[in-house]
């Protein structure tokens, strides 16, 4: 499986994408968009990941990379190829697939609990992710849905938190990939505010529990995918 993924931002890398990719032998490529807008051919990706940022999917007159990231989702998507958007990414693939991307009424910060709803239950990519689960955010931007995406996790500070998009698109408004590391870079290079859903940065880093229910998930959601592509692909038998 031919893994890529877009960062948006210098400080938010793949993180434990990484681990994932290097235990089941996949070597990543990436575009670094704020370097250089430089897509590959959609024939060498079987599984596009678009990463986070602090930007918004609407400041395309400040980030000039935006129109063209979103038009090379857009086309991933029309290819079926499967798709993962985390915070950013999730709005970058809701916008490109038609939805409205705006400023929330407050941020979410920190580690709040995100619940399945009753539309998980047939949905073969999340399949034993979990019920609920206290996962890591960092926005302050929420966005509609797109027409034919499912929501499938809500949280009390922020409705739209998983979505998935016919049966090879999601997008995923938290943050299962940072390491402990770049929870504190994050913390030290951006500015959270405060608010209702804003938690003390003391009480989101080194939150080493969290931290692995946060891996076990998106290994659990990585693996899903992967099984399907095989599926996909003639490859993963079935008995």
């Amino acid at each position: 499986m031919k893994v890529h993924y877009i960062q948006n931002d210098p400080q938010v890398g793949p993180g434990k994408i990484e681990i994932w990719a290097s235990q089941r032998g996949y070597t990543l490529t990436s575009t670094k968009v704020y370097e250089k807008c430089d897509f590959p051919p959609l024939n060498e990706v079987d599984f596009l990941i678009v990463l986070g940022g602090p930007m918004g999917t609407y400041e395309e007159e400040t980030y000039s990379w935006l129109s063209l990231e979103k038009q090379f989702i857009r086309e991933a998507v029309e290819n079926n190829k499967f798709v993962l958007g985390i915070c950013l990414g999730a709005q970058l693939i809701a916008n490109a697939l038609g939805g409205k991307v705006y400023p929330h009424t407050h941020k979410e910060v920190g580690w709040w609990p995100v619940e399945q709803n009753k539309e998980a239950i047939n949905v073969e990519l999340t399949c034993g992710l979990f019920e609920k689960f206290t996962a890591l955010h960092f926005h302050g931007d929420t966005f509609d849905l797109p027409e034919e995406a499912i929501l499938i996790a809500s949280s009390k500070g922020c409705k739209n938190q998983l979505f998935i998009y016919k049966d090879y698109v999601i997008g995923i408004q938290f943050h299962p990939e940072m390491t402990n590391q770049q929870i504190d870079n994050t913390l030290k290079n951006y500015e959270i505010g405060e608010g209702e859903f804003v938690q003390k940065p003391e009480n989101i880093v080194n939150q080493f529990a969290l931290l692995q229910e946060s891996t076990d998930m998106l290994f659990r959601l990585l693996d899903n995918i992967e099984n399907k592509y095989k599926k996909k692909e003639g490859k993963l038998l079935s008995f």
